[in-house]
């Protein structure tokens, strides 16, 4: 049986999914649920944009609903059509006019900041420039040959794939990581910052961005160049 957290995790994916769900996945959609205090449900949105090649999120509030998040603890993910009617459930209860509009807004403003990072590539590529005695290229443990940690001495790196893209820019000391460089930085899910995090002397980070990568990121890749098709 699943647990809560692998639980939310498959949803996702699965909302994800444009065959499974047959819909429009560059129009606003569920991204997927939070549950809180088994009473509230937070929901987040999202549109893949094609300009911008790349997924854009926003939160879509919370809601209180103990039935909800009762009903959703006995999802049984075998069962279709089970599943769409909970994502309708969950639907029914989002202001969508308000979504579209910060959707739309998230794409305008990640285009602005392409624009200026296209503007600053000179800055970068110096900095990409670091110093090679200053970095430990480490292969990642589950993400097969050719996937390599570049860690630097001050705590900070980034994870290459086969192909020369960079993942999971992270920094340690601030426990934080970014997917990809066009998305935001994230806080590690350790107890200092969450209720249900997970205690600093217990977390992996490498392996916690390892299992992001296979769960959620590249099979989202996948899905985009199915796509693109």
């Amino acid at each position: 049986m699943l647990s809560l957290e692998k639980k939310l995790k498959v949803f996702e994916v699965i909302c994800g999914d444009w065959d499974y769900r047959n819909i429009d996945m560059t129009e606003p959609h569920l991204q997927g649920i939070q549950v809180i205090d088994n009473h509230h449900i937070g929901i987040s949105c999202e549109l893949f944009s094609p300009d911008l090649d790349e997924y854009v999120s926003c939160d879509g509030g919370i809601v209180e609903d103990k039935k909800l998040v009762k009903k959703f603890k006995k999802l049984n993910f075998d069962k279709q059509d089970e599943v769409l009617n909970f994502i309708s459930d969950i639907n029914s209860l989002i202001d969508w006019d308000k979504i579209n509009n910060d959707l739309f807004d998230q794409v305008n403003l990640e285009k602005e900041k392409l624009k200026l990072e296209e503007e600053s590539d000179e800055e970068y590529e110096e900095f990409a420039d670091y110093e090679e005695d200053d970095i430990t290229i480490v292969p990642a443990k589950k993400l097969g040959d050719g996937w390599n940690w570049y860690k630097y001495d001050d705590g900070s790196g980034y994870l290459q794939s086969p192909d020369g893209k960079e993942y999971m820019s992270y920094d340690l000391q601030t426990n934080e990581y970014q997917v990809t460089r066009n998305s935001q930085y994230d806080l590690f899910p350790l107890s200092y910052y969450y209720g249900d995090g997970i205690d600093p002397s217990e977390f992996k980070p490498f392996e916690y961005m390892e299992e992001e990568m296979i769960e959620r990121i590249l099979p989202r890749e996948k899905e985009k160049e199915e796509m693109s098709l």
